[in-house]
């Protein structure tokens, strides 16, 4: 069994990494409902707006800026 992530977008699957398979090919997929719900409350309650575990397709990783010392030194200097 080959474990994939992916996104659902609302209408499919979208699949985080490549996969070889050929068309048609029947796949099961697991929804891990407990994280599901946990999220789905959070939303109920307006704790968040949105929730994305991973980020979308065609999307890349910005870190942001900070400034002063990098965050390693910063917890070094905190445990002396």
């Amino acid at each position: 069994m080959v474990k994939v992530k992916g996104i659902y977008d609302g209408t499919k699957i979208v699949l985080l990494e490549p996969v070889s398979l050929l068309p048609n090919t029947l796949v099961e997929i697991l929804i891990p409902e407990q994280e599901q719900l946990y999220w789905q409350q959070l939303l109920e309650l307006g704790l968040i707006k949105e929730f994305r575990s991973q980020l979308l397709p065609g999307s890349e990783f910005v870190p942001v800026g900070v400034s002063g010392a990098p965050v390693s030194e910063t917890i070094i200097k905190d445990r002396r």
